[in-house]
């Protein structure tokens, strides 16, 4: 099969291809890097040639080339609706339409927010995502990118879009849950990991035990919660602990980094584990973050090694400590991490998922 992967989301379209890739099948990435991360792909619209406006406008041509001659794929899949091109003078919409149109098949992968997932958890009263979008609103968001993502006739662009394609297909519960009722749903598909590109480290605590929390979206990732956390543990542990918070690292940075880390955690206004996470498992370090009834079932699995932390200070407090008193452990429970991410994301077992989800439909 002949596959175009365009976007990027924390490297979910790097592991789909590699995985694809030992499946035998012929597969582009077409991304710009997915930020400051700078994963790697086949084919990549940033400006090289010119800076400043003439920069911009050769990004714009080079969006417009790419959807009109990026075509006869069997499958065009494209991480979310949300900006992979440049909004202005209608050229997402331009660029989405002519790879929908130009290629067999199309699919949207469920990741990240937009207007659809964004007002639907607004409007409930789930005592996490109702929160992460408050938060992420007032903390991570200028004003522009919220009347964004609160406007109903961005919803109705992102709906009347995601129709056009032949399946979306979300990554987890949180993505899930707001598309329920669209008729081109498709399963809930786990997010890909290779595994054989992440060493196994040995969790052995050493004279403190050491925490680490990646600090990029503060109200995403319920920061402040996980702060306020570390100021009652130095004062009551000043022995025991070491408290890390740092962030906005390249991707191979931050596994460089969280090598001598002993405990990660990941997100406090989750219901699943994201990709970061995922890493840590697959590290063998012990994870804290999104591991709630609904997330755990929506991705089918029977056991789960995450230790589920809520948007509450005292909340992380109490787990931190309970691992405090339980670190000669640590080692068991660290293979425990990686088992775990070897059965349920393995990158090849999840690029079968996809090919069963593209050719049903």
């Amino acid at each position: 099969m002949k596959i175009l992967l365009v976007g990027e989301f924390s490297g979910l379209h790097n592991n789909l291809k590699e995985g694809l890739l030992k499946l035998g099948h012929e597969v582009v990435l077409a991304s710009t890097g997915d930020g400051w991360k700078k994963f790697p792909s086949d084919i990549n619209w940033l400006p090289t040639r010119f800076k400043g406006r003439l920069g911009y406008l050769e990004y714009l041509y080079k969006q417009y080339k790419l959807s009109r001659n990026l075509k006869d794929f069997d499958v065009v899949q494209f991480i979310s609706n949300n900006q992979i091109f440049e909004k202005r003078l209608g050229l997402n919409n331009i660029c989405y339409t002519n790879l929908i149109k130009n290629n067999k098949k199309s699919f949207f992968v469920i990741a990240g927010g937009d207007s659809v997932i964004w007002q639907y958890w607004l409007n409930t009263k789930d005592y996490k995502l109702s929160n992460l979008i408050k938060q992420t609103n007032k903390l991570d968001l200028d004003k522009k990118l919220v009347k964004y993502f609160l406007s109903h006739r961005e919803k109705l662009k992102t709906l009347k879009l995601l129709k056009k394609a032949n399946g979306i297909i979300p990554i987890m519960y949180e993505y899930a849950q707001p598309y329920r009722e669209l008729s081109n749903i498709c399963s809930t598909i786990p997010i890909p990991i290779n595994c054989d590109k992440i060493k196994f480290i040995k969790n052995n605590v050493s004279s403190k035990l050491i925490v680490f929390h990646g600090l990029n979206r503060r109200g995403a990732k319920g920061t402040e919660y996980v702060e306020e956390a570390f100021e009652i543990l130095r004062k009551k542990h000043p022995n025991d602990l070491e408290l890390i918070i740092a962030g906005n690292m390249k991707y191979k940075e931050y596994i460089e980094f969280i090598k001598r880390v002993n405990i990660i955690i990941d997100q406090t206004n989750s219901y699943s584990l994201g990709i970061n996470g995922l890493v840590s498992l697959a590290q063998g370090k012990i994870t804290m973050g999104g591991a709630e009834i609904e997330g755990l079932k929506e991705l089918g699995y029977e056991s789960c090694p995450v230790i589920n932390i809520t948007p509450n200070s005292q909340d992380i407090v109490k787990k931190i400590e309970e691992l405090l008193e339980q670190k000669n452990q640590l080692s068991e429970l660290s293979k425990q991490s990686r088992i775990f991410v070897e059965k349920y994301h393995n990158h090849i077992t999840i690029a079968k998922k996809y090919l069963e989800v593209w050719e049903s439909k």
